[in-house]
């Protein structure tokens, strides 16, 4: 498998507080058998700052125990989108999704999905492709008519493995559910913070999406399809 979206890096966000923790995070990938890992540090304007200096220094650091265990690890954000967004990949402030086009998109849980649609477009022609974090979390795109526009317009969707497997709420999985039985989902990710606080549970997903819907569902959300984005691949 392969996991997009994930805070494992330590020391620049919520997530992983040490090399250790951020080991410990690696070695639960592994058993769960991911083979490679976009990191995500999370940029948003007042919260968080993306200090991509240190971000780079702990990338390094890590780097050698992601090889010691066989699994590939490459460098992201999860950007809260603001209006400057294209300006801070076309700087190389942040990062996109493993050097790509790709950009993971993140919004407040009220954010109107007019704006959605507008700033998903403004990537869109400035060459991006946006690719939606956890969209379960977002009020607007509860009207599944909304998903299918954004899908149609290029924008990638995601979903939280814990929010599939209802870790996050039973209106969450209900969505999910209907998301997933729409075919309006592209990669399901982690988005695992911690070793044990909002942990990674991935295999159990994907053994719950190959079950209840089917083998190929599975494999495309969690393999081929965000092996595309790693590799740079446009569908």
């Amino acid at each position: 498998m392969v996991d997009i979206h994930c805070h494992l890096l330590y020391g620049v966000d919520d997530g992983a507080k040490t090399i250790e923790e951020s080991a410990a995070m690696l070695q639960e990938a592994k058993n769960q058998g991911i083979s490679a890992i976009i990191l995500t540090p999370h940029y948003r304007h007042g919260f968080f700052a993306y200090p991509k200096e240190e971000i780079e220094e702990h990338f390094m650091r890590l780097s050698g125990v992601a090889k010691g265990l066989g699994i590939k690890i490459t460098l992201g954000t999860e950007y809260h989108v603001n209006s400057h967004i294209v300006e801070a990949f076309d700087r190389g402030r942040c990062r996109t999704l493993a050097g790509t086009r790709y950009v993971l998109c993140e919004y407040s849980h009220d954010s109107e999905y007019s704006y959605i649609y507008q700033m998903s477009q403004e990537l869109i022609f400035h060459g991006y492709i946006p690719v939606l974090a956890h969209v379960e979390r977002y009020q607007a795109l509860y009207d599944l008519a909304a998903a299918e526009e954004l899908k149609n317009l290029g924008v990638w969707i995601t979903v939280n493995a814990d929010a599939v497997l209802g870790l996050e709420g039973s209106a969450s999985k209900r969505y999910c559910k209907k998301m997933l039985k729409e075919d309006y989902v592209d990669v399901i990710a982690s988005d695992s913070h911690g070793i044990k606080n909002r942990a990674c549970h991935m295999l159990k997903c994907f053994e719950m999406v190959s079950k209840k819907f089917d083998d190929d569902l599975a494999d495309r959300l969690f393999i081929s399809n965000p092996s595309k984005i790693l590799m740079g691949e446009i569908q």
